[in-house]
């Protein structure tokens, strides 16, 4: 699988489809969509993106990633269509080279508890626990990841 990723706007079509697909399946993993700490502002700023992977023409996987501070981004909205054929670590490195080149030295992200294969994956890629960040300091069942880049 020979996948290619576009930087895109997060309000194009084929974000839509995608975060409708991430919703989707969060819905059936935590019963929510997790978008309760999303804005779509947050991926329109100078140093923020949205990424598109496509297979041939078709979106396969996304991923936005949101200004923190100057070195500090955070990893939002991450969905792959496939579970298999390291379509997910294509997608994390994908966006470990683009927070990279926009200057970015380290990354964070947010799972729930409830959504052990993403913290696996996320940990099995090189991200290490960290303290809950805001908005997330005070919520329980957050799990809160980070890695240096």
């Amino acid at each position: 699988m020979n996948i290619n990723f576009t930087k895109k706007s997060i309000r194009s079509a084929d974000a839509k489809i995608m975060i409708n697909r991430l919703n989707m399946a969060l819905k059936d993993i935590l019963g929510h969509d997790g978008t309760a700490h999303v804005s779509y502002g947050d991926f329109e700023d100078d140093k923020a993106f949205f990424l598109i992977g496509y297979d041939k023409e078709k979106p396969v996987c996304c991923a936005g990633l949101r200004r923190i501070d100057d070195e500090t981004g955070e990893i939002k909205r991450v969905y792959a269509d496939h579970n298999k054929d390291g379509l997910g670590a294509k997608l994390m490195e994908a966006m470990e080279n683009r927070a990279a080149e926009a200057g970015y030295s380290h990354l964070v992200l947010e799972c729930r508890e409830g959504n052990g294969h993403a913290i696996s994956f996320y940990r099995k890629h090189g991200y290490s626990t960290c303290k809950n960040y805001p908005p997330y300091e005070k919520e329980e069942d957050a799990v809160c990841l980070e890695k240096w880049i």
